[in-house]
């Protein structure tokens, strides 16, 4: 675009000449590119894998103080607000999880 202009008044010699050095650019970014994919998609995909297990330790921490909590409010009569919240989290915590486990199955189906 207007890089190949300005180096048309720039560079002498035909105006063809001017356009090689967008285009060494641009073809050494595509090369730079197809040489570090495979390491970028292997590093995306270790990020979501971790963050996915970090989703699934969380829910299942939140469920296993949902057991107590639930356990303690037949023994005690304790808020049914704060249950409530707590559940409301939970849900959220596996909404998290089913999402990132979404992605991952479409990632891994690629």
């Amino acid at each position: 675009g207007l890089f190949g202009v300005y180096m048309e008044n720039i560079i002498p010699g035909p105006p063809q000449r001017a356009l090689l050095l967008p285009a060494t650019f641009t073809g050494s970014l595509g090369l730079f590119y197809m040489a570090c994919r495979q390491i970028l998609k292997e590093y995306i995909k270790k990020l979501e894998q971790e963050r996915f297990e970090s989703d699934i330790r969380e829910a299942h921490e939140v469920l296993q103080h949902m057991g107590s909590r639930l356990q303690s409010l037949e023994k005690n009569d304790q808020s049914v607000v704060e249950l409530d919240e707590e559940m409301g989290h939970m849900i959220e915590a596996l909404h998290e999880v089913e999402a990132d486990f979404e992605n991952l199955v479409r990632t891994h189906s690629r």
